[in-house]
């Protein structure tokens, strides 16, 4: 692995393992990765967000292996160094959001349960790694003990006004759906300003970490999503709904940002009123990714992490 000149704890931790697997049911090639830890009292599966790849979390997985939690992660199709749309690998497509629940269904069940068995397992997800997380454990309501989101993306904020009208749009363009959402294009450097200033993060330092890990490692690179891409976001969003939310038997922690841009935060807080064991935070000041946000903001997350994992009695 070419390493981008980053602080230590932006680099991959000790023992960091990777691996590939097929899923005969998507046909898709997933790119997954781990740290285990040598005593550990949990197992966490860490699900990142649009367009994001296991390089962006290592601090947040030395965090979590200094909890003595091993971790494993995933990157979603159509980003990462799993599979890729042939025609134009930057375009962030979607078969369908079944579609990531049954490769994530495949990677636990294949590889994680299998090296894990007694351990007790614990989900952290970020936005869309956070609205799959959600739909998968009211699926499988008692495969996790407990489960930790920042701003999972139950709602877009810009379609918020003209939802419904941009669902009809998008249906009668579905011939289209392989194409860039209107103003999207192939990756390029400027599509995050990375100095802390963007609707990403306010430290400069971690906001720089997506793009150094893109330059080092141009397979890492994806544009925008597709047209195809938002209208099963939509769908897959709808599909949350508050009967499917009152399924979630497991401890969930739901914090949203203060000054969130891409997400709707409304709808989260309202999730948390159908989720049977939820609570909510929101960590004003933070911007979207708030495990790449400033101590201050980030800290808040981990400090109610740390509670819910005493609640769950995997930490004392």
């Amino acid at each position: 692995m070419t390493l981008p000149d980053l602080e230590a704890r932006f680099l991959p931790p000790e023992g960091w393992q990777e691996g590939y697997f097929g899923n005969p049911d998507t046909n898709h090639k997933i790119r997954f990765g781990y740290a285990q830890h040598s005593n550990p009292s949990g197992c966490i599966l860490l699900l990142g967000g649009l367009s994001e790849f296991a390089e962006k979390y290592f601090e947040t997985i030395h965090d979590l292996l200094a909890r003595n939690l091993s971790v494993w992660t995933m990157d979603w199709a159509y980003q990462g160094l799993s599979t890729r749309n042939q025609t134009n690998p930057h375009k962030r497509h979607s078969d369908g959001f079944d579609a990531d629940l049954s490769d994530l269904h495949f990677f636990i069940q294949n590889h994680i349960l299998p090296q894990s068995p007694s351990l007790p397992m614990v989900m952290v997800g970020h936005s869309m790694g956070g609205h799959l997380g959600l739909r998968y454990l009211a699926q499988h309501p008692d495969m996790f003990k407990a489960a930790a989101f920042s701003a999972p993306m139950l709602g877009i904020k810009d379609l918020q006004i003209y939802g419904a009208a941009i669902k009809f749009l998008l249906r009668l363009l579905s011939p289209f759906h392989r194409g860039y959402i209107p103003g999207g294009s192939d990756w390029h450097e400027a599509m995050r300003k990375s100095d802390g200033n963007d609707i990403f993060s306010s430290d400069p330092v971690r906001d720089q970490v997506h793009n150094a890990w893109c330059l080092t490692n141009p397979a890492l690179q994806v544009g925008a999503p597709t047209l195809g891409w938002l209208w099963e976001s939509i769908n897959s969003i709808h599909s949350l709904t508050p009967e499917a939310l009152s399924k979630i038997k497991t401890p969930v922690l739901l914090t949203t940002a203060g000054k969130e841009k891409i997400v709707l935060n409304k709808a989260i807080k309202a999730a948390a009123s159908h989720i049977p064991h939820a609570s909510y935070l929101e960590i004003e000041g933070a911007k979207h990714e708030i495990l790449m946000e400033k101590d201050e903001y980030r800290m808040q997350f981990f400090k109610a992490f740390d509670g819910l994992l005493k609640q769950v009695k995997i930490t004392s």
